[in-house]
């Protein structure tokens, strides 16, 4: 039950980085070095958000689906 506590806030924490990326216009200037370069480097730190979230809020065994 953790792991699936763990992906439903990984899924609201994902949601919320993606609506800050639309609202500061990404999808717009995407093809522009320098906003790909911080698009590249904000969706890297989503990804570490997500993977310390996961580990926070599943615990010691994260892949342990049944007991």
């Amino acid at each position: 039950m953790a792991s699936f506590k763990a992906l439903i806030v990984m899924v609201i924490w994902t949601a919320i980085a993606f609506y800050g990326l639309v609202a500061i216009g990404a999808h717009e200037h995407f093809r522009n070095p320098l906003w790909a370069v911080g698009i590249g480097i904000a969706l890297l730190v989503v990804h570490m958000i997500n993977m310390s979230l996961y580990f926070k809020i599943a615990g010691e065994r994260p892949f342990e689906w049944f007991k």
